[in-house]
């Protein structure tokens, strides 16, 4: 998690909601706790449209929760997938992570777009 100072130094990035894999052709929603606005849409509107994609995309039909055993490896692909980290219990498991981040496609959405301020 971000201290607000911290993410006082994270510009927002426009991004194109649905997106299609390069590879597979499939659409796939953009969304998560990190939107904050839907161009072209009122706030109030875009946020409720944004919180309903959400709750659809986090249905239990569409998420897998790993239960960890010993030599798992999980490998996703960001540029379709909502993932979300959740709390782990560092004092009592060994765990290594590893991070790797291959360089893409380049933005989704390419021209300057005014973000509106939120509150």
């Amino acid at each position: 998690m971000l201290t607000p100072e911290e993410l006082g130094t994270l510009p927002p990035v426009r991004q194109a909601m649905v997106r299609t894999h390069p590879a597979s052709g499939e659409k796939a929603l953009y969304v998560g706790s990190h939107a904050m606005a839907v161009e072209g849409v009122a706030a109030a509107e875009g946020r409720a449209l944004i919180e309903e994609l959400v709750a659809f995309a986090t249905q239990p039909r569409f998420v897998h929760s790993h239960r960890w055993r010993p030599n798992d490896l999980v490998i996703w692909d960001n540029r379709v997938m909502l993932h979300r980290g959740r709390p782990y219990p560092y004092g009592l498991q060994r765990r290594t992570m590893v991070r790797t981040t291959v360089a893409g496609d380049g933005p989704t959405v390419a021209e300057p777009f005014a973000v509106p301020r939120v509150g």
